[in-house]
């Protein structure tokens, strides 16, 4: 027995060695290459944004209906920091940004700045929606583990700048040359396509100076600038594919939380309108998100073209350019296009953009055309949301009965509550804690 068991306790040593050799460790992320950590952190971050957060902040925006279970009190406006703020918090915050924040430290380690640049670009997206729906929140003191427990709560305005930071960073590392490793079928966007991520970079860069438009006035040149290297087709989308091994978000969502119904304010805009049997489905006599949209193949659009020349004819309206209206129609026949799967002839796209989308020179008017427009084609998505909040368009009714003592006037809520968790817990969280009326910086 004895020689067999030296030689066993050799053969543990030797496969113990060549597992300290690998660096492998599943369950600590700073031990796992880079190109194992990246899929996760690209599915973590498809679930926070179609998960409960645009939930929530499509109940906000008239999209849908909080019709039963605890989905129904958020359509008086009462929402429970507990059960619905603190899984969303926890989504981003113990998910995905550790995860990419693990990513871009050992892509920098690694001399591999294309891997740097895709988490970059990732990693301002994250940070951007988070701080566009609760306002203030943990940055720099934050994901670091035990050692800061209790991280301190950074300012809207200085996040956002850093934000802009981080993505002059992603586009400067997605164009340098050499990299030890770069992206390839792991990445599930691209496939390490790293001129369609630096594409991304910049429409992100457009996105979020157009969050600031109420704070600086500068915002639409700036935006301009960027959409010159923004998404120029569809084909460059930042959309998460939907497979037979995974399917849509949205579609996992009704699946097993048949709570939602579609808003009838929301229905209400697409009378006439192509998109509206691929956008709203009727089941059971109950309306419900479309094929075009929670189909069981069909990728949860992210960053897209469409957007991009939203933006672009909102940024040429506020700075009194020319070239508003092509981009406005590029933007929605785009749209209508993807969402109907290209089953719309051209000239019923003609017709409706001449019925519905002809911009008259007056600003106001002209504003509100092309944020209602931008509305329906950010159907599902948190900024639907922002962009009521950051401009007033569309002019939305809040829904009946909404006061209460923590949206005291009863009007559409302003942000996210902080979650229970961070209340209890954090003694740098905002005190007193700030209602659903309170106005994140870029809102005031």
């Amino acid at each position: 027995m004895k020689p067999a068991i030296i030689s066993g306790i050799i053969l543990i040593s030797l496969f113990s060695c060549q597992l300290e050799e690998t660096n492998i460790n599943p369950n600590d992320p700073t031990d796992v290459p880079i190109q194992v950590l990246l899929p996760p952190a690209e599915r973590g971050l498809a679930n926070f944004l179609a998960g409960d957060a645009a939930v929530v902040a499509g109940i906000f925006s008239n999209y849908f209906i909080g019709y039963d279970g605890l989905v129904r009190p958020l359509e008086v406006y009462e929402v429970d920091n507990n059960f619905f703020m603190r899984p969303i918090w926890n989504d981003v915050y113990v998910t995905v940004l550790p995860t990419l924040k693990t990513i871009i430290e050992k892509a920098e380690e690694a001399q591999s700045p294309h891997y740097a640049g895709v988490a970059k670009v990732l990693y301002a997206l994250s940070w951007g929606t988070t701080t566009s729906l609760w306002g203030d929140i943990p940055y720099s003191q934050a994901l670091n583990g035990p050692e800061v427990l209790q991280p301190a709560y950074d300012g809207q305005e200085g996040i956002y700048q850093s934000i802009q930071l981080l993505l002059d960073e992603a586009i400067l590392d997605l164009g340098t040359s050499e990299s030890v490793q770069s992206p390839g079928e792991e990445d599930l966007f691209f496939q390490g396509d790293l001129d369609a991520w630096t594409a991304v970079a910049y429409t992100l860069k457009a996105r979020f100076w157009m969050h600031t438009i109420k704070r600086d006035t500068g915002a639409p040149g700036l935006a301009l600038a960027a959409l010159t290297n923004a998404i120029s087709s569809s084909d460059g989308d930042l959309a998460y594919p939907a497979n037979n091994q995974e399917f849509n978000p949205w579609y996992q969502y009704q699946q097993s939380t048949p709570n939602l119904r579609i808003d009838t304010y929301f229905r209400g805009l697409l009378n006439g309108d192509p998109r509206r049997n691929a956008m709203v489905k009727t089941s059971f006599g109950e309306a419900i998100i479309g094929p075009g949209v929670a189909g069981q193949f069909v990728p949860l659009r992210i960053a897209t073209y469409a957007e991009a020349k939203f933006l672009e004819a909102e940024a040429l309206v506020r700075t009194d350019g020319e070239g508003g209206q092509d981009a406005l129609n590029e933007a929605v026949s785009t749209h209508i296009r993807q969402v109907t799967e290209f089953a719309t002839p051209d000239s019923v796209i003609t017709q409706y953009l001449q019925a519905k989308c002809v911009l008259t020179g007056d600003k106001s008017q002209d504003l509100d055309l092309i944020l209602t427009q931008k509305y329906i084609a950010m159907y599902s998505t948190v900024e639907g949301w922002t962009d009521f909040r950051r401009t007033g368009y569309p002019m939305l009714a809040p829904n009946p009965n909404g006061n209460n003592p923590n949206n005291p006037n009863g009007e559409i809520p302003r942000r996210f509550p902080y979650p229970l968790n961070e209340i209890l817990y954090n003694s740098n969280t905002p005190s007193p804690a700030p209602d659903l009326q309170a106005r994140v910086w870029w809102d005031d």
